[in-house]
């Protein structure tokens, strides 16, 4: 009886231990790096990248003769770090990490999906060595979904503490031809 009474008592603990829902089966949430938009932040891009810069405003679209502009929508991340070269004098540079993020939204009747730019950049920009320092830095990001290839220039006024949008542009990508439609 005792036997059978301690077998009873195991088997019951192995059924509501074996019952109790696991971590591993729960749901997975919809708040993953893949759908998250342009003003939300990853866990990487939040250690990453202090700094924000908007993108919102009328571009000329360069790959459309009617209807030629395109609305812009995102943010460019950014941080900035000294460092010192082991260059004969030493020369003060800064070490530029970007990360664009943004929707355009053609004008174009032909263009129904949004085009997107989303690329990280570093570059090292040497300062000059003048009472204040700066420096101009022109970046072109490849801009996706779009029937011409096009590039999104984005020009960066770069100081020891900080980075100022200057100008952004729609340009075609030289050497490069729109690719036709199967369907036509």
């Amino acid at each position: 009886m005792k036997t059978l009474f301690v077998c009873l008592v195991t088997f019951l603990f192995a059924l509501i231990i074996g019952c109790q829902e696991s971590s591993i089966t729960d749901p997975v949430s919809n708040d993953t790096e893949f759908n998250q938009g342009t003003d939300e932040l990853n866990a990487i891009d939040k250690d990453n990248f202090h700094e924000v810069i908007k993108l919102l405003g009328i571009l000329h679209d360069p790959s459309h003769i009617l209807n030629s502009f395109a609305e812009i929508k995102g943010t460019v991340r950014y941080r900035l770090e000294k460092i010192f070269t082991d260059q004969t004098p030493p020369r003060e540079a800064i070490n530029v990490q970007l990360k664009v993020n943004a929707v355009l939204k053609s004008n174009c009747p032909e263009e129904d999906r949004p085009w997107t730019v989303d690329n990280t950049s570093v570059d090292v920009v040497y300062m000059s060595s003048g009472i204040e320092p700066v420096y101009f830095l022109e970046k072109a990001f490849r801009v996706h979904n779009t029937s011409c290839p096009l590039n999104l220039v984005l020009k960066f006024q770069v100081d020891e503490k900080k980075l100022l949008l200057v100008s952004m542009d729609l340009k075609k990508v030289p050497g490069l031809l729109p690719i036709p439609d199967p369907g036509m």
